[in-house]
């Protein structure tokens, strides 16, 4: 399998290896260790027979990743959504369309940011009640402080540490570069899970019910 090859099997997949332009990098690196992350295979950029073998299954054809006992209901959930993509052009996915009225929000288009209102969909869809906002720096203020643990919420600055604007998911793990792993909506236009710096998390929470 070339580069390629791997790359258009990752984007089939909902994962953003950047360029389909059979050179790699580190967005195609990335993608890879997301692909890998979510079958439950060693976060390496390493694309071994096992890898080629997930990437070569039809995107109908996967299972939900593996999980763990002792995983919150709330990631369990999040993680039957990866591979859920917009829809170019005036046609929104009904998938997207569906988080905002499970997060309690009034937009019906998949081109507004929709992290926060994913986060939202996968809480509110266990019982939980989610900020019901679309701006994910309304995390911030939600549930109880944590570490970097599996399930949790993560929120990130975007543009300036201090402004607005913000992204948010849940924590799966970390990188062996130390990034955290987190799965989210609207990353690549996608439900993907995509390594994110952690000198831009602003803080980590918790349900204050759990």
């Amino acid at each position: 399998m070339t580069i390629r090859d791997i790359q258009t099997r990752l984007k089939a997949h909902g994962f953003n290896p950047g360029k389909i332009d059979g050179m790699g990098g580190p967005k195609t690196s990335a993608a890879i260790i997301a692909f890998k992350v979510s079958k439950g295979l060693a976060p390496r950029d390493y694309v071994g027979p096992i890898t080629i073998a997930e990437l070569e299954k039809a995107p109908s054809d996967q299972v939900a990743p593996p999980q763990s006992a002792g995983e919150p209901v709330w990631l369990r959930r999040a993680k039957q959504e990866i591979g859920v993509r917009e829809i170019p052009g005036p046609k929104h996915s009904a998938r997207v369309l569906s988080y905002w009225e499970l997060s309690k929000l009034a937009f019906r288009d998949d081109e507004t940011p929709w992290c926060a209102g994913f986060v939202g969909a996968m809480l509110e869809d266990v019982g939980i009640k989610s900020t019901r906002s679309g701006m994910a720096r309304s995390y911030s203020a939600w549930g109880q402080p944590c570490g970097p643990i599996p399930g949790a919420v993560v929120v990130y600055w975007r543009g300036s540490k201090t402004g607005a604007s913000g992204h948010v998911g849940f924590v799966v793990g970390k990188d062996k570069a130390g990034n955290i792993m987190t799965l989210g909506g609207n990353q690549g236009d996608a439900v993907t899970i995509a390594p994110f710096s952690p000198a831009r998390v602003l803080c980590y929470r918790w349900p204050s019910a759990v």
